[in-house]
């Protein structure tokens, strides 16, 4: 019975990602007994059906009449007793008994939910729910350079056989037989040591991944970096680093595989808790040498002139943004019991007392358990879906100050400016506004052309009519769909000038007043 204990109190945590709860436990918590896979399945499993197990503890009043059992517990418990060929893994016991005692309610609930979900036989939901929570994306892994070479990692791979597309990293992920089999990897044509595996594949439990050797990192989180393309003596700022994937990306072009270690990161973080992180990043990274974390401390409040920024020449940007661009790779979240509708025609909650109206009310917004070491890459996202366009405009104000700040530095050519939105709000028109701004126009700054960047051979552009008609600005643009190109939703467009050191101290005021 400590399988589902310990499964329902790691279900019940809130910090850390649901793989960081079971394979990275501090030495702080509590050590577990049961194997860390079969309590990641188990809970994972669970979670895909939590919907109709819900809905089934509700109807069935379970908690009102069994007082000892938690939801989390409960949702555990009921899978296995109800989807699973062998029921609850366990002997016979008080927590067995608390579900078993009361069978023939339950199958007649969960048969009730079915038919109602329009499914007529169990092999049929079960079909259904596999084929909905299937991986729509590969899992993306950077070769760490820091640390490690493309060539040195793929011996760590040796029964793994190299494909030519995406499509034939997704057919292996489904099971379906292709002529490397089901172990395949895809090299990124547009990421320099970017490697594409099926998404089952558990990276986080390899030594390759525990030294650091590698990054699990979305493809579009990649583009950035690549398409800053420092050289090896430049000095870069990550101006919203946490939890670092960007950053130690930078810093591997820098001073990784050969490279001068002349240059180096200056990382901007100014929320503590997640400069914590950046930290722990960068250390496991191997990037202690080549970055400079700047814990609490606000990009917006850099001085560009001061002797650490003035040699700046390259900036990378990856403001606050909307996040409507993500997609997780499994993302599963613990929804509370919603309220239905009893015989007697009231609603009612585990020692509530009856409501006023007998209708069928909307769950609560879930906390969600991202199925990622990192999280869903940790982005720096503010809402996930419904965002106002009020909120849209506040936050393209923001990103475009940021721009314009970088702009200001004296030793500035390069800056990358990115979100993980699709809105055009966000994406296309910053950029047709921060081209607009007084320092962009008086220190020359451009777009960077898409025949001049390392990502020119990326297809899909920006928009046409979001740039004012202006097809050498939106071709500059590089826009990703999510799904479709292989990962999240994202945009990127570079800005770039040449000339001398000719910026100002009225420039950074200026940037204040427009």
């Amino acid at each position: 019975m400590s399988l589902y204990i310990e499964a329902a109190s790691i279900l019940n945590e809130t910090s850390g990602s649901l793989r960081s709860r079971i394979y990275h436990r501090p030495a702080s918590s509590p050590q577990l007994k049961s194997p860390p896979a079969r309590l990641y399945a188990l809970i994972i499993e669970t979670l895909k059906h939590q919907e109709i197990l819900n809905e089934v503890i509700a109807k069935s009043e379970l908690l009102k009449l069994e007082r000892k059992l938690t939801h989390s517990l409960t949702l555990l418990l009921l899978h296995d007793h109800l989807l699973t060929k062998n029921g609850i893994a366990t002997s016979p016991g008080p927590l067995r008994t608390q579900i078993e005692s009361h069978k023939a309610r339950l199958s007649s609930e969960f048969t009730r939910a079915r038919l109602k979900r329009g499914f007529g036989t169990t092999a049929l939901y079960l079909s259904h729910i596999a084929s909905e929570s299937a991986p729509k994306i590969p899992r993306w892994v950077r070769v760490n350079t820091l640390k490690c070479s493309l060539t040195s990692l793929l011996t760590q791979f040796p029964d793994y056989a190299k494909v030519d597309t995406l499509e034939d990293v997704m057919t292996a992920a489904k099971g379906i037989k292709t002529k490397a089999g089901g172990r395949v990897y895809y090299v990124d044509p547009y990421v320099k040591d970017l490697l594409a595996f099926p998404p089952g594949i558990d990276i986080t439990t390899m030594p390759c991944y525990i030294k650091g050797e590698v990054i699990l990192q979305d493809r579009s989180s990649c583009l950035p970096a690549a398409l800053l393309d420092p050289p090896k003596e430049a000095w870069v700022v990550d101006a919203t680093s946490a939890p670092g994937n960007k950053t130690t990306h930078a810093a591997a072009i820098l001073h990784g595989a050969g490279g001068s270690r002349k240059g180096g990161v200056i990382a901007y973080e100014k929320d503590p808790r997640r400069a914590e992180i950046l930290k722990r990043m960068v250390t496991r990274a191997g990037g202690d040498v080549a970055i400079t974390v700047r814990p609490g401390e606000d990009f917006l409040k850099a001085r560009p002139k001061s002797d650490e920024l003035s040699r700046v020449t390259h900036l990378l940007l990856d403001p606050s943004c909307s996040g409507s661009g993500i997609v997780s790779r499994a993302e599963y979240s613990l929804l509370p019991i919603p309220e239905f509708e009893t015989k007697t025609g009231t609603k009612r909650k585990r020692g509530g007392k009856p409501a006023a109206k007998p209708a069928v009310t909307a769950p609560a917004k879930p906390a969600v358990i991202a199925d990622d070491a990192e999280g869903a890459d940790g982005e720096q996202e503010e809402t996930k879906q419904d965002v106002a366009e009020a909120r849209l405009h506040s936050l393209a104000a923001f990103q475009t100050e940021m721009i314009q700040h970088a702009m200001t530095f004296p030793s500035a050519r390069k800056i990358t400016y990115s979100t993980c939105s699709i809105h055009a709000i966000e994406n296309e028109q910053v950029v047709m506004a921060a081209l607009q701004t007084k320092v962009a126009k008086r220190r020359g700054w451009r777009v960077l052309g898409r025949e001049e960047g390392v990502l020119s051979e990326w297809e899909r552009r920006g928009l046409d009519e979001e740039c004012a008609g202006d097809h050498h600005v939106a071709q500059a643009c590089i826009r990703a769909n999510p799904i479709e190109d292989g990962g999240i939703g994202f945009f990127l467009c570079g800005f770039v000038r040449e000339g001398e050191d000719d910026s100002k101290e009225e420039d950074w005021v200026e940037e204040r007043k427009e």
